[in-house]
């Protein structure tokens, strides 16, 4: 322990600018939302000055707006690094319902007390802060992630696939805010010098990472790998603020888990990875109902990319292709034509003269510029409005609007075990790994991404998927 608190000593005097303490990142989060708030004050004073707000704006109801930045504290999102976003957005949702609720009661208290009514500027500007709170975790959190002032460093003690599958895990999302600083691993004979652009040292190497310690509050102990003495010495020390441990069984947890106690001994319930009926039915149901909705408000623009299709060139308008459906299950699923009718001929061609395309497409399963692809098609799949078609499957049962991706039939032997998890869930036209910078992911991390959906299923996780999925469709992010 003194190699640790000599190495806090030293950090007091070195910072790194690409690391964050918890404390700074969550005060830059509340910063914007005080800004946030002032401004609606601002606003609505302006308007009640000009009249639109008879009587103004009460000093007390004016004041309770600033319930807002303090529910989100209260739901821990300042910055609350480590929760998932679809966690963040359940979280940000809660909040600003539980303000608009305690809004109201300042309100409803004002007018029994004080005699102050509520006014339709206040109203607004209370519904206006309610969104703005929500909108702003997102957008505040991407903007800390693009000045370096999101991440805090976490040191990984242990070592082994675990302790390399952690390191992964954590550089891959970095939206959690964990930024792995090093790998301790005092357990193995021979160590490499780092596990994906993560250095790994030994414990008394640990004064090299006195700036990181200095702002870390989080370590991550694989347990069966990290010495019980050394865990009970982080434990007591204090030196952490946070201790996550890595159980045996951690590829079996999913966020539906819970600490429960046996006896006097505390044990994890795993949920099953097949959703309850309950759970099933609602899926079913929003599906019928934002499905259904869709395909009519969607249906002048079908209408026009069948046009535009059809112009472009030779073949049907509409492609069909057998896809997985689970189990034993296949169904045809439809898109847009957005291939040549001789699109392998022309995909064989382009391998013969580039080689490399075909390792990347062997890896990737895709190709930046296909040579397949029409013009009509390329716009289309930038934008995945190919995919449409897909809201008939939907309506048939064959499909959900968000899901693990189809897999073609040929796909099915490259997915191993993962074949059983992902045989729980329906298709979707959307997913996780498509949201996640689909063409930037291997085949093996899209398969990873599949079962993490399936195993953490849940209503917020879909709607923070349908939100990531309009945007990627405005911003192009599918090219």
């Amino acid at each position: 322990m003194d190699v640790l608190l000599e190495a806090q000593r030293t950090a007091k005097r070195r910072q790194r600018r690409d690391y964050v303490s918890e404390s700074a990142a969550g005060s830059l989060l509340f910063g914007l939302d005080a800004a946030l708030t002032l401004l609606v004050l601002v606003v609505g004073f302006l308007l009640a000055g000009r009249g639109t707000a008879p009587g103004g704006w009460a000093p007390a109801m004016s004041g309770s707006l600033a319930v807002f930045p303090f529910t989100k504290y209260l739901f821990g999102l300042y910055p609350g690094h480590g929760l998932t976003r679809a966690q963040r957005l359940r979280q940000a949702v809660l909040s600003a319902g539980t303000g608009l609720a305690l809004y109201l009661g300042v309100a409803w208290s004002a007018e029994r007390l004080g005699g102050v009514r509520l006014q339709v500027s206040q109203a607004a500007g209370a519904l206006v802060l309610a969104a703005l709170t929500v909108l702003s975790d997102a957008v505040g959190r991407r903007l800390l992630i693009r000045v370096g002032r999101w991440h805090q460093p976490v040191f990984i003690f242990g070592g082994g696939d675990v302790a390399r599958e952690v390191a992964r895990q954590l550089v891959l999302y970095p939206h959690l805010g964990y930024r792995p600083a090093c790998i301790v691993d005092d357990g193995s004979v021979y160590i490499p010098d780092e596990e994906h652009g993560v250095p790994v040292i030994r414990f008394k190497e640990l004064s090299r990472h006195a700036d990181q310690l200095g702002l870390a509050s989080t370590a991550v102990v694989i347990e069966r790998l990290a010495e019980r003495s050394l865990i009970l010495q982080l434990y007591t020390a204090g030196i952490f603020k946070h201790i996550l441990l890595v159980p045996d069984c951690h590829d079996l947890i999913s966020l539906r888990s819970s600490i429960r106690r046996v006896g006097g001994t505390l044990s994890i319930r795993v949920a099953s990875d097949r959703p309850s009926r309950l759970a099933a039915f609602g899926k079913r149901a929003f599906d019928l109902g934002a499905g259904g909705l869709a395909l009519v408000l969607l249906s002048p623009l079908l209408v026009t990319l069948a046009v535009a299709v059809r112009l472009d060139g030779e073949g049907p308008v509409i492609f069909s292709q057998p896809r997985w459906g689970g189990g034993d299950g296949t169904f045809r699923a439809l898109k847009f034509r957005t291939m040549h009718t001789d699109g392998e001929r022309r995909l064989r061609r382009h391998f013969l003269h580039n080689p490399a395309a075909e390792r990347e497409y062997e890896r990737y399963r895709k190709l930046d510029n296909d040579p397949r692809v029409t013009r009509v098609g390329r716009i289309m799949r930038a934008t995945s409005l190919d995919e449409l078609p897909q809201l008939v499957n939907v309506m048939r049962g064959e499909m959900s609007l968000v899901g693990p991706r189809p897999y073609t039939l040929d796909e099915l032997s490259r997915l191993g075990p993962a074949r059983q998890i992902l045989s729980v869930a329906l298709p979707g036209i959307t997913g996780f790994w498509q949201v996640s910078g689909r063409n930037q992911r291997t085949f093996r991390e899209r398969i990873e991404m599949d079962c993490y959906y399936v195993r953490n299923l849940s209503i917020w996780l879909d709607l923070w998927i349908l939100y990531r999925t309009v945007i990627g469709v405005i911003t192009r992010e599918g090219k």
